[in-house]
């Protein structure tokens, strides 16, 4: 019985020993890796929006030539994006800053209109009368108020020319008769189409 207990004894105590030990082990603390912080990158600027790009424009419109029956316009410009740019002057600029239509000195009468696909500053009659015709991208015809514009020095715009939206060009042309000015819009299947009386507003 002795050797029993003493073998016990030291069982016990080795199994005391490994369960400390273990203990030991599992409650040590191990000390924690630091934590690096990467630096934060710097928020990179974003990207200006590109500009857009001018398809378009007509300039001179004012000349000495056209002295008599004056625009009041420096510059039309049509824009890739389908919008179209006036920069009026003298009263035509006056009465658009009255009526906050002037974006960073300019105006955009064709904005309610639709997207431009080309534009034309054409004469017809014989007083002397120009306006601006636009070749939207739905096919149809928008113009400027020549009488609007000249007389009121303002910008009024009619939409929908002739009713049709199968345009593909305006042409103004010489007349025999008169030596006065016609304009005609063509279609997609050629057809020519007098625009005078539309005009005539």
């Amino acid at each position: 019985m002795t050797k029993r207990k003493r073998l016990l004894g030291v069982v016990s105590l080795f199994l005391m020993l490994a369960l400390a030990m273990m203990m030991t082990a599992c409650g040590s603390k191990t000390e924690a890796e630091p934590v690096v912080e990467e630096p934060q990158q710097e928020v990179a600027e974003e990207e200006a929006e590109p500009a857009i790009e001018a398809v378009k424009v007509i300039e001179e419109i004012d000349t000495e030539d056209m002295a008599e029956v004056p625009l009041q316009i420096e510059s039309i410009t049509l824009f890739e994006d389908g919008s179209l740019r006036i920069v009026p002057t003298e009263d035509l600029l006056k009465n658009a800053e009255t009526n906050n239509e002037v974006v960073d000195g300019a105006i955009y009468p064709f904005a309610d209109s639709g997207k431009v696909k080309d534009v034309y500053l054409v004469r017809w009659g014989n007083g002397g009368y120009r306006t601006i015709i636009c070749l939207m991208k739905d096919g149809s015809l928008s113009a400027l108020s020549a009488n609007e514009l000249i007389k009121d020095h303002i910008t009024v715009v009619w939409d929908n020319l002739t009713g049709r939206d199968t345009y593909v060009s305006v042409e103004e042309r010489a007349s025999e008769e008169d030596d006065g000015y016609g304009v005609v819009g063509i279609t997609e299947d050629g057809e020519e189409i007098d625009l005078d009386f539309s005009l005539d507003f």
